[in-house]
C-alpha cells in the first residue's frame, strides 16, 4: 500500500447510494408475538434484561 493514498479512500467504502431490497414478506401478529418472545427470553438469559420487563 503506497504511503500516499489514505485509509478508507476506495469509493466502495464511501458509497452513499440508497440500500436495495431484496427480500420482503409480511409478519403475521401471532409470528411477530413469537419472535418477541424469543429474543427477551434470550435478553433474560444473557443478563441483559430484568425477568419483570
Amino acid at each position: 500500500m503506497s504511503e500516499e493514498k489514505k485509509l478508507f479512500s476506495d469509493s466502495r467504502w464511501n458509497d452513499t447510494s440508497k440500500p436495495k431490497i431484496i427480500g420482503y414478506r409480511e409478519i403475521s401478529e401471532e409470528e411477530q408475538a413469537k419472535y418477541t418472545k424469543m429474543a427477551q427470553e434470550f435478553l433474560r438469559k444473557k443478563g441483559a434484561t430484568k425477568k419483570d420487563e
